[in-house]
């Protein structure tokens, strides 16, 4: 049997993780030919994980998504009269880790069950909110296609007339969700490797994509060999918690041959720390462990209250014989009042990134940098202030055996670059839980750019943590000093934003943040989360009527606010998209003059009484438009907008 393997993938920084090249390996001995296209005109790093295994490497445009690279890779690429060669096809994408076993075992089993295609899962007839009914497909990242419909004209008819998608969602609804049934209809059999019958349902509305919402059973016990990317970080809480990721990554670890750090590399390059370190519980609770003493291990105090000297040094009691301590403050008079307590402390005006980067990192391994906090009452009550100091030296030094465990963590967490402590929920600092993200975005982005960080960050997400006190490994400083030899004197950016740049940093080094708290803090703040969610979600509830999932109070509550900017700037509005966020959040679009959507999309005349245009149909040129869309075609159509030079648009996301 003669196979081609078509193999897709994109990467939006150019680079072809070790991840990539295991997949291709796996499959270089079943494979006569392999062909990769990377929907990207260039690489610029990793190229050795496909010209080690391709015979082919064809770049493109990212048009038309994964359906379009497969299109043109049959018709145009290769050509028919190439693809007759083949008794077998292999359509693949890179959106997935594995195999986790002999995938030559799985091709022996599904082609002993004599199919015209199969796939390695399938969802069951599913129906999604206001978009119809769908009929049961295979998932389209790894479908195999056998002779009898790969030469047929049926197969190629398909392939030729398929449009170039724009966005995600129509890929996803018009080629993922109808191939299928489509050759299903024509009389073609098909089946999938993974066992996904125990989770199926006759009621549509509760389907659900098994490889994501219950990776860690489709691993141990439905015979699913791979793990999909998406899933690690992107977690809406919508259907599950997130037990699944870190429990795959644990199996995957401990029960295969697989070298997990090769899902560690990728996720820590490719995906946004704040939802890694939510989905992957990196929120570690730490009980006090065995006193060692830590000759690599530095604790570099930074002192500028002298109100708080007492409260420091109790705690510098505490671990002064377990570590090596820094004093470094900018005040001979602050700094004296540690020498009087027996402590050396020295007097600087060199920033934290300064100090950081002039650390030896031979000498030391782990880095605790901790802030002294205002524990008067000139601008806080005392007892305010003192809490918060409290939430920071608590969870980071508690004492010498806490400072055991920290280290031992940081040792047995080789991925983790930096820990912080939690986030504070009392006082003032519960409504600086969003950090004031939006303010700082433009400026936190263009720092990010300047510095050519390799980083992820989001416009509607914040950094894990805004802090300066935390436990860093030197290997990350170390990776700063060969990177920016002068970052802490050259970038003025970075000193005014440096708070908001830690976790960029680190990601750029290479690791990831978490989060640290001791089990006897942790023990008083998880009841305050819990408060505080009731709290807020009766609030909500009253403002905007009762909702299931979080994420839709999140859709109303922005679409609200984008309209009320576009309302306040233009005398006439629109609402692009017809689809289910606009039929939940009809209540706040009710005032727009129509609604609009994309040339070629299925519309009705009308939506609740309002006229549906095409975007074409729409001639007006000084109207706001706001997208009502979902995150993955928010992004298309905003530059299907700006192609068309409008410039009045109004994301939810």
């Amino acid at each position: 049997m003669r196979r081609l393997c078509v193999y897709l993938l994109y990467d939006r920084q150019s680079i072809i993780d070790d991840y990539i090249g295991y997949f291709l390996g796996s499959m270089r001995p079943l494979a006569d030919t392999i062909a990769v296209v990377c929907n990207m005109p260039q690489i610029r790093k990793g190229l050795h994980n496909l010209a080690d295994y391709a015979d082919h490497i064809f770049y493109r445009e990212n048009k038309g998504l994964d359906a379009g690279g497969f299109k043109d890779a049959l018709c145009t690429f290769l050509g028919w009269e190439k693809i007759r060669e083949y008794d077998e096809l292999i359509l693949a994408n890179d959106s997935f880790y594995g195999p986790f076993e002999d995938i030559k075992k799985i091709f022996t089993e599904m082609e002993s069950r004599s199919l015209d295609f199969w796939g390695l899962m399938k969802r069951g007839p599913g129906e999604y909110g206001t978009t119809g009914k769908d009929p049961e497909h295979i998932l389209s990242f790894f479908c195999v296609f056998q002779s009898p419909l790969l030469h047929s004209e049926e197969f190629r008819s398909y392939w030729e007339a398929m449009p170039y998608y724009r966005d995600y969602m129509s890929a996803v609804k018009e080629y993922e969700r109808r191939l299928t049934s489509h050759f299903a209809a024509l009389g073609y059999t098909y089946d999938a490797y993974a066992d996904t019958a125990p989770n199926e349902t006759r009621n549509r509305k509760n389907q659900f994509f098994q490889c994501d919402y219950l990776s860690y059973e489709m691993l141990s016990k439905r015979k699913f060999p791979f793990l999909k990317r998406k899933q690690m970080a992107y977690n809406t809480l919508y259907a599950q918690t997130q037990e699944n990721p870190i429990l795959s990554l644990t199996y995957i670890e401990q029960n295969t041959d697989y070298d997990v750090n090769l899902i560690w590399k990728n996720l820590i390059r490719t995906q946004n720390h704040t939802e890694l370190q939510r989905s992957l519980g990196l929120q570690y609770i730490l009980e006090d462990a065995e006193v060692k003493k830590h000759s690599r291990v530095l604790l570099c105090v930074r002192t500028e209250w002298k109100n708080a000297a007492d409260m420091v040094c109790e705690y510098l009691e505490k671990v002064r014989d377990t570590c090596e301590i820094w004093i470094i403050s900018g005040s001979e008079g602050v700094a004296g009042s540690y020498r009087a307590q027996g402590f050396e402390a020295l007097v600087s005006q060199k920033t934290d990134i300064e100090i950081l980067q002039e650390i030896d990192t031979e000498r030391y391994s782990y880095i605790c940098l901790i802030h002294d906090t205002d524990v008067s009452s000139d601008q806080l009550p005392s007892c305010t202030g003192k809490s918060y100091f409290f939430n920071i030296w608590e969870n980071l030094i508690r004492n010498a055996s806490y400072v055991s465990a920290v280290a031992k963590l940081l040792e047995e967490k080789p991925y983790i670059g930096m820990l912080l402590h939690p986030v504070p929920v009392f006082s003032i600092f519960t409504g600086k839980l969003g950090f004031e993200w939006r303010e700082h975005w433009d400026e936190v982005q263009k720092d990010v750019e300047e510095l050519g960080l390799e980083a992820v960050l989001s416009r509607r997400i914040p950094p894990v943590h805004i802090t300066d006190n935390f436990w860093i490994k030197a290997e990350v400083i170390q990776a700063w000093k060969e990177r920016f030899p002068a970052l802490g004197k050259a970038d003025k950016m970075t000193k005014k934003n440096i708070r908001y740049l830690w976790t960029y940093l680190v990601q750029d080094a290479g690791r990831l943040t978490g989060i640290v708290e001791s089990a006897f803090y942790a023990s008083l703040n998880e009841p305050n989360y819990q408060y505080y969610l009731r709290t807020f979600l009766e609030w909500f509830t009253q403002r905007y009527g009762p909702h299931g999932y979080l994420h839709e109070f999140e859709e109303i509550f922005h679409v609200q606010e984008a309209v009320d900017v576009c309302r306040e700037k233009h005398e006439k509005w629109y609402v692009y998209g017809t689809g289910e966020i606009a039929e939940k959040c009809f209540r706040w679009l009710k005032d727009a003059d129509g609604f609009v959507v994309s040339d070629g999309q299925p519309k009705k005349q009308e939506f609740h009484g309002k006229p549906v245009l095409y975007l074409s149909e729409l001639v007006e040129e000084d109207v706001g438009i706001v997208l009502c869309l979902s995150s993955e075609n928010q992004e298309p159509v905003a530059e299907l907008l700006e192609e068309k030079g409008r410039k009045n648009y109004y994301p939810i996301y």
